[in-house]
């Protein structure tokens, strides 16, 4: 997803009491960096008290530590029952579509999760295409990712590409194979009485669709290895960083 924090540093703190059980947390930024602190089982001897997770490690993923003598408390890494990665994709519900599949072909054709409703000779843009960040799987396409293109709607699902300036259809023979997700947003709005497309018009008064937005959510899922006991106290340390550079093999 587009991050609406790009260039800034956040912190974010935060207290509860735990279940016992794993929950999902929201965040007013998305977080590079978290630590869960377990204040219940700070004076308890071989238990792990603090949970660390950065952006980019595996879904499930924590870096545990603890107080006790035992060398297992000291420090391990939780790969099943860690933190997870739950943001929403957000955007405008009526509008936004996911990416299924996009073509290398002359015209460069793309293919939605589910129906689209976009009419010929809308503008629409891509997102979330391209290398998305440190650690993580680029998704290929990087040539459309933040470009705006006409569509002809070709199915409920496809519709192919051309350029807002000259209209020639968009040849991506040549770009980057798309290897998965990536969104589309619709950016002009009315080609039509109907739109997204509808029923013929009937109905007097007519009643279009309504433009409803659905705001992002920055959501991390705290597993049971984290969150300790029902009753535990619980701290939270969360850092979104203003630059988060994935620096590669150093080489010596």
């Amino acid at each position: 997803m587009s991050d609406l924090f790009f260039g800034q540093t956040c912190t974010y703190g935060a207290k509860f009491i735990s279940a016992g059980t794993a929950h999902t947390f929201t965040f007013p930024f998305q977080v590079d960096m978290v630590t869960f602190y377990n204040y219940t089982k700070s004076g308890t001897s071989d238990t792990f008290v603090e949970s660390i997770w950065f952006r980019g490690f595996p879904a499930g993923d924590a870096i545990q530590g603890g107080l006790g003598t035992a060398p297992a408390a000291k420090r391990a890494l939780e790969t099943t029952n860690g933190f997870t990665v739950a943001d929403t994709t957000g955007g405008v519900s009526s509008y936004f579509k996911l990416i299924s599949g996009v073509t290398q072909a002359n015209p460069c054709v793309v293919t939605t999760t589910t129906a689209h409703g976009y009419q010929t000779g809308q503008q629409v843009r891509f997102t979330d295409l391209g290398n998305i960040g440190p650690g993580l799987t680029a998704r290929g396409m990087d040539q459309l990712n933040n470009n705006q293109y006409i569509i002809t709607v070709l199915t409920s699902t496809t519709f192919s590409l051309s350029d807002v300036t000259t209209d020639e259809p968009i040849d991506s023979t040549s770009f980057t194979a798309w290897v998965s997700g990536g969104r589309v947003d619709m950016v002009s709005r009315v080609i039509s009485l109907n739109n997204p497309q509808q029923p013929p018009y009937t109905v007097i008064p007519y009643s279009p669709t309504p433009f409803a937005y659905d705001p992002v959510l920055y959501k991390l899922t705290a597993g049971s290895a984290v969150m300790g006991a029902d009753g535990d106290v619980f701290y939270i340390d969360a850092i979104k960083f203003g630059t988060y550079v994935d620096l590669g093999d150093l080489l010596v």
